[in-house]
């Protein structure tokens, strides 16, 4: 009797367990853009894919194309009515940190940001100093003109890590390189974007880089040019410009998706930064089987600075960087 009452103690515990898994969880998400931007908001609409894949059961409304001035509205209209809100994008912090104020139980997150913003807020940060320097590498080792242009939105957040870890493996890897460098002034402003990548490519550069969702602007420019490469951000660049893509890190957020799903799970309802990046599963580094694009030997030394990079984690110092 002792023994069956522990086999249905044990029982009872793997089926609450598999239901906590199990249990919904309904998530808004505030997008700057559309979710097929190929870049930025379309990583993490990937990442709660990825999440549900794995086994979380999530009820998802994507609320698309928000611009700064109506966040505040959008985000008050949204609160109580999901147990998490994620608003990907720096750029609507105060509007976050006004409603979270607002709404003390309500758990909301966002990124991309490294500090602590709210008890009621988490904040996600990728580390993409990681894929930066990678990519940073692919471009020393590809450009013949010793040229590489940067198309940058704005300086700050994860797009100022990642081009800071591109700046770096360009002067550990080839110190001869050149590089130009123009922001946007905004992470979606892609016909800006593309104006700056065509100054680059009319001045010589032939390998182009550019971080968030605006950069797509460049990237068309980059598949109408010759001799012009492009490292990607995300695998969608790959696919849809499979000619002109040598590499691409992709952004899973499903490791901040799950982070946020267990610690809410736990009675935390924020107060920490999650961070991303290799080790978590936060990046996907994908390279062109084309290997005109990425000859073997490129992507050799890519692949020793990414496994580098698993062995020693957020040792990328970029701190001492500073760009033209």
């Amino acid at each position: 009797m002792k023994k069956l009452a522990v086999l249905l103690a044990f029982a009872l515990m793997l089926v609450f367990s598999c239901a906590a898994v199990a249990e919904s969880v309904s998530i808004a998400i505030v997008y700057s853009d559309t979710v097929d931007d190929k870049g930025w908001c379309q990583s993490m609409d990937n990442g709660v894919k990825n999440a549900i894949a794995k086994g979380y059961e999530i009820e998802y409304t994507p609320v698309e194309s928000v611009q700064v001035p109506d966040a505040p509205n959008t985000l008050g209209q949204l609160a109580e009515n999901y147990d998490i809100i994620i608003v990907h994008g720096a750029q609507f912090t105060a509007a976050t940190t006004e409603i979270a104020a607002e709404y003390p139980d309500q758990v909301f997150a966002i990124g991309t940001s490294d500090q602590i913003l709210g008890d009621n807020i988490f904040t996600y940060m990728p580390m993409s100093e990681e894929p930066g320097y990678i990519n940073g590498v692919i471009a020393a080792l590809s450009t013949k003109a010793n040229k590489v242009g940067i198309v940058g939105p704005t300086d700050g957040g994860d797009s100022a890590r990642f081009i800071r870890g591109f700046v770096k493996a360009l002067n550990d890897t080839k110190p001869e390189v050149e590089y130009m460098l123009s922001w946007t002034g905004s992470f979606s402003d892609t016909v800006g974007a593309g104006d700056i990548g065509k100054t680059f490519i009319e001045a010589g550069c032939d390998v182009l880089v550019g971080p968030s969702q605006q950069a797509v602007g460049a990237l068309r420019n980059v598949a109408a040019a010759e001799g012009v490469i492009w490292v990607g951000q995300t695998t969608s660049q790959i696919v849809d410009f499979p000619n002109v893509v040598s590499a691409a890190a992709d952004y899973d957020y499903s490791a901040v998706l799950i982070e946020l799903i267990n610690r809410t799970a736990e009675g935390k309802m924020g107060g920490e930064n999650i961070p991303l990046n290799y080790n978590n599963g936060g990046f996907i580094y994908t390279f062109s089987e084309n290997t005109e694009l990425l000859p073997e030997d490129i992507r050799a030394a890519a692949q020793a600075a990414l496994d580098a990079v698993l062995a020693a984690p957020n040792t990328i110092d970029y701190s001492g960087i500073e760009l033209k």
